[in-house]
């Protein structure tokens, strides 16, 4: 791949990569001519070790500056750098049957119970391999590797909330309903969306551009349905007029607060919570004909 494209892939800008390979952290791509080179799949895992490492270091150290030698000693004790996932492993591109599909996902649901118990960084291609009991060389037929992993783990994750979401409210016409069956299909896809929120800030948090625009997007998905909601309530009057995208993601931070919160504190059951939140955000949007429409959150709750 040229250097755009490994900029892409990893996150990493290129002035960086240039300054890993000037200092040995990364080794020199093959020269195709006098101002083109081409990088592979073992620069792409190298760069995903390094911020690893990175990340490792700052959680520890007092200071954010990372000595290259600290990266080239974990490097050398962990990864050869001259190691290179053989051509014929890596997974063709295109619509994969319909058993090989189901493999994928078998691995995909694998690594995301290793994230709740690890993380990302934790886990490894060994531990994936092993969750679904393949081999390694095994895994490279359905992965390039570790990151094009978490990427296709996010893509099915958002896949299956979106799509849930869209077949329970398409009959639905009543905005309570509706409201109560995307906050109950939210809650129960969180174990998996709250981890990949979780791996992604992570990621922003050492600096990785790909991570930081990976997770607006993710954001932008998983608000598509509500922020939509909103915008209809808005046109009918149930809610005054605010800016649709930003009501959106602020119900979605609060509703993970809250089942932080539930999850956490035995003392509130996800009920409560739920009806918390509506209730606040209700008392604070919607209008006097909204209230009306939302009466439900305002009945007394059993037992406060």
């Amino acid at each position: 791949m040229k250097i755009s494209e490994l900029e892409k892939v990893s996150g990493i800008p290129r002035s960086t990569i240039h300054h890993y390979v000037n200092h040995g952290l990364l080794h020199r791509p093959h020269k195709t001519g006098q101002t083109m080179a081409q990088y592979d799949d073992s620069h792409v895992k190298l760069l995903e070790a390094i911020q690893e490492i990175k990340l490792e270091y700052l959680k520890v150290a007092k200071t954010s500056r990372i000595p290259l030698d600290h990266i080239k000693h974990k490097l050398n004790k962990s990864y050869s750098i001259t190691q290179k996932i053989p051509k014929k492993n890596i997974a063709a591109k295109g619509k994969l049957p319909l058993k090989q599909q189901q493999k994928k996902e078998q691995i995909m649901e694998a690594t995301l119970q290793l994230y709740s118990n690890r993380g990302y960084h934790l886990t490894n291609i060994r531990d994936v391999s092993a969750a679904v009991g393949i081999s390694p060389p095994t895994f490279y037929r359905y992965f390039k590797g570790k990151k094009e992993l978490f990427i296709e783990t996010i893509e099915y994750v958002v896949k299956n909330f979106k799509n849930e979401i869209q077949e329970s409210i398409k009959d639905e016409k009543d905005l309570t309903q509706r409201s109560i069956i995307m906050f109950g299909i939210f809650y129960k896809h969180y174990p998996k969306i709250g981890e990949i929120l979780n791996q992604l800030r992570s990621r922003v948090i050492i600096g990785d551009l790909w991570a930081k625009k990976r997770l607006s997007r993710l954001y932008s998905e998983m608000m598509e349905n509500l922020a939509k909601n909103i915008k209809r309530s808005i046109q009918s009057k149930i809610i005054k007029p605010v800016d649709p995208y930003l009501l959106a993601y602020f119900n979605l931070a609060i509703n993970e607060l809250a089942i932080n919160l539930a999850v956490m504190d035995d003392d509130y059951a996800i009920d409560d919570v739920m009806y918390f939140v509506g209730d606040m955000l209700n008392s604070a949007f919607l209008t006097e004909k909204g209230k009306k429409s939302f009466e439900l959150f305002y009945k007394p709750r059993k037992g406060h």
